[in-house]
């Protein structure tokens, strides 16, 4: 997931409110952390609102996976087998 920063654009506008660029770099940010930061067994890993490269800590398996694909959606593990 690629996250630079929107520069030069300010970050707040006048009304000391979020700008939409910035808007946007945040929510990427909060999903990324989002997604690598959950954990579960294998039936319960998530479905919706992924991205490729999005992670999950797999309890059943017992090692962490990866988004390859969305659609269909494709988990690999680290050298890249499916699971």
């Amino acid at each position: 997931m690629k996250l630079d920063t929107p520069n030069p654009d300010p970050a707040v506008d006048e009304g000391s409110a979020f700008t939409p660029p910035w808007v946007s770099f945040f929510t990427k940010v909060r999903g990324y952390i989002v997604a690598n930061s959950q954990s579960g067994t294998t039936a319960q890993r998530p479905t919706s609102g992924l991205s490729p490269g999005d992670g999950y800590m797999d309890t059943t398996l017992g090692f962490k996976v990866h988004v390859r694909s969305v659609n269909p959606t494709v988990w690999v593990r680290y050298d890249g087998t499916v699971v």
